[in-house]
């Protein structure tokens, strides 16, 4: 968090797509629209989601999304794409919301869309988000759905907790619901650093 990924020129890079992982996004006035990056090597599945945190001013807030690339059906956005096919979603008419607890951080999100995208050749690919009716506010856009942590992981899990309790305008304090959930997963990084050589880790 605290980068910008504006334009496609700018897109964050992802790799292992199939691996979870979340981009958080602070759109305004300068900064409208998220861009994510990712190659593949052959035809994929990928797992999307959109979402915005729980907070009053949002409760009616509907941001788009998209998936550009080669092989996708023709698409018109209303800026410019590195692709002239893709993958529209808007979450306006996505039909019902759910809400989702992160037991980590102890933050609320209504999750407005929850998707896969077929992917049919090899290629770069393009993930975007952005504000409807040009009304920049937060959201967030996750891929994949295979769980993997790592030591990086631990040693910065602190710092994430923080950050995303920002993003989701809680007020900076140790509750109980984050302690317990960086206990939780202390315990889990630990049971896992505790299982035979034999078994792969991350």
């Amino acid at each position: 968090m605290g980068e910008t990924y504006a334009t496609f020129g700018e897109a964050l890079r992802l790799d292992e797509i199939d691996v979870s992982q979340v981009a958080y996004a602070e759109l305004d006035d300068t900064h409208r629209a998220l861009w994510l990056v990712f190659d593949t090597s052959a035809p994929a599945k990928l797992d999307l989601s959109l979402g915005i945190p729980v907070i009053q001013r949002l409760a009616s807030y509907r941001p788009n999304l998209a998936v550009v690339g080669p092989g996708l059906p023709p698409i018109d956005l209303p800026f410019e794409t590195p692709e002239e096919g893709g993958v529209l979603f808007e979450t306006a008419t996505a039909g019902e919301v759910s809400s989702f607890y992160e037991p980590f951080t102890g933050t609320e999100s209504w999750i407005l869309l929850e998707t896969s995208v077929d992917l049919p050749r090899a290629g770069v690919y393009y993930v975007i988000a952005w504000a409807p009716n040009d009304l920049p506010d937060k959201l967030w856009v996750a891929v994949g759905a295979r769980e993997q942590f790592g030591v990086n992981d631990l040693l910065s899990l602190g710092s994430i907790i923080r950050e995303v309790r920002a993003f989701h305008e809680i007020a900076r304090s140790r509750s109980s619901v984050g302690i317990a959930g960086s206990l939780l997963f202390l315990g889990l990084f630990a049971a896992l650093l505790a299982l035979p050589v034999s078994v792969s880790r991350n």
